[in-house]
């Protein structure tokens, strides 16, 4: 096998069936053996070198993901299950944390490190890929704002999902065009070709993010959505939601002006005037 590919690592929950299965096709792919990772109930190194490490944890819980599945990647992709009470047909990708209080995994008011540039590489990859495989409208393809855990992990971990139930975790189409979107994004790497930005406002599904991530200079690492703001703006929460940004904190911040109130603007303006963002409303 050739050597190992340093740059990223990929996990997934043993009792996640989208994951798990995206797991599965990832093998019948390329292939790959049997290796070890720290804490993992069973662990692959992949043909291309990538370290695959499946996990008894829940993938929001996985606050182990600081040393393992591949303890030298620069960062790692979760392969996950997306949930919601609409039970539309999704595929989204999204960087994690808590901004406010509510916690699902990880730490209240605290949010991980987030790579811009990986993550447009993935949406744009897996945009190919569900058109390849025929479910591109049939599924929605988004950005989600920043959400649940892991957060303590001193290294980038970004989120690719299929939604929203059990019928589409288990779409083998759904499979294919997520497997095949990380292997595009493993051989082509991050891009190259964007502006990082951080996000502010917009619904938990940003429709103009998502369009400026495919389509614009800018590509999105944070996104605090309006309910954060609802629940009252944590000035700490929006400075980590620039500090927290690898490989270096963005220069740009873009806001949906309509989302937020006059005083919310204010507020944040101030925030981000004293860490030196340009900020751009849309």
């Amino acid at each position: 096998m050739p050597a190992r590919n340093r740059q990223l690592a990929l996990a997934y929950s043993i009792r996640d069936p989208a994951g798990k299965g995206v797991a599965e096709v990832l093998l019948d792919l390329v292939g790959g053996e049997k290796a070890e990772c720290p804490h993992a109930t069973e662990c692959y190194r992949l043909s291309n070198g990538v370290i695959l490490g499946g996990f008894d944890a829940d993938t929001p819980f996985m606050e182990m993901l600081s040393s393992t599945p591949d303890p030298g990647a620069e960062a790692v992709i979760v392969l996950s299950r997306h949930s919601s009470a609409s039970g539309t047909k999704t595929l989204t990708v999204h960087h994690t944390g808590n901004p406010t209080t509510t916690t699902f995994g990880g730490r209240p008011k605290e949010l991980a490190i987030a790579f811009p540039q990986l993550s447009r590489a993935l949406l744009a990859a897996y945009k190919t890929a569900a058109k390849d495989a025929g479910i591109l409208g049939e599924y929605d393809l988004k950005l989600e704002a920043t959400h649940h855990g892991p957060t303590t992990v001193n290294r980038p971990v970004v989120f690719i999902e299929i939604g929203s139930g059990p019928e589409e975790w288990r779409d083998p189409r759904a499979r294919l065009a997520m497997a095949k979107a990380v292997l595009s994004v493993i051989a082509s790497g991050p891009a190259r070709d964007c502006t990082p930005a951080v996000g502010y406002g917009g619904g938990h599904y940003p429709a103009k993010f998502t369009r400026m991530h495919l389509e614009s200079e800018y590509c999105f690492g944070h996104i605090l959505a309006k309910y954060v703001f609802r629940e009252g703006l944590d000035p700490d929460v929006v400075r980590q939601s620039v500090m927290k940004n690898h490989p270096d904190p963005p220069k740009v911040a873009i806001v949906e002006k309509k989302s937020l109130k006059s005083l919310e603007r204010k507020t944040l303006e101030g925030i981000l005037g004293e860490l030196g963002l340009d900020v751009v409303y849309v």
